[in-house]
């Protein structure tokens, strides 16, 4: 899921605050695990959603929700923190807050998050070398989100952050196919002449 910059700023903001007091209690893990299973249950359940997001449901009823549901179940620095966000009216944040927590926390950590599509599943030696050429390039230990998509035909995808390396057949053919069509356009306006 991708957010807009203004809503990842403001997800900065909470997610920075509550790394740091997770960190202090050495809590950190355990609340990022906590953080990323309500952002995938936000996303699964539609009820849930619409609790947190719809204006129809008073803070104050919400807040008693948010105690009922999740006090003895979640940490207390999860609760405390929905409450928060509840009062404030950025309880709809959740997922984004989940997210921006996850980078910053791997990033605190030296890891980082890379999603790799391949034709096939990765065999362990294709995964050792990903996560020895990431770590050689950025320094950081990579954390494999592998896809499978037999579109690609054969090779991979890799994607780190915003930045994009494409090895795979698909491209390297819609690439031929594109080279071809300029050669033939080429050689249609100097009126069929081939070069040697």
């Amino acid at each position: 899921m991708s957010f807009d910059d203004r809503l990842t700023a403001v997800a900065r903001v909470y997610a920075d605050a509550l790394l740091g007091l997770a960190e202090r209690r050495g809590e950190a893990d355990e609340l990022g695990e906590e953080l990323r299973g309500l952002a995938a249950e936000v996303e699964r359940d539609a009820a849930l959603r619409a609790f947190l997001l719809t204006p129809l449901v008073d803070a104050e009823a919400r807040a008693t929700s948010l105690e009922r549901i999740f006090r003895g179940r979640a940490s207390d620095l999860l609760v405390d923190g929905l409450q928060v966000l509840n009062r404030k009216g950025r309880i709809g944040l959740v997922p984004a807050i989940a997210a921006v927590y996850a980078r910053a926390h791997n990033e605190l950590r030296g890891r980082i998050e890379v999603e790799v599509t391949s034709a096939v599943p990765l065999d362990e030696g294709q995964r050792g070398a990903v996560r020895t050429a990431v770590a050689h390039r950025s320094g950081r230990e990579a954390l494999l989100q592998e896809i499978v998509d037999p579109a690609l035909l054969g090779g991979m995808v890799v994607k780190i952050g915003d930045q994009k390396a494409d090895a795979s057949v698909a491209s390297r053919l819609h690439a031929l196919g594109d080279a071809l069509l300029d050669r033939a356009s080429r050689e249609i306006q100097r009126g069929g002449q081939v070069e040697n």
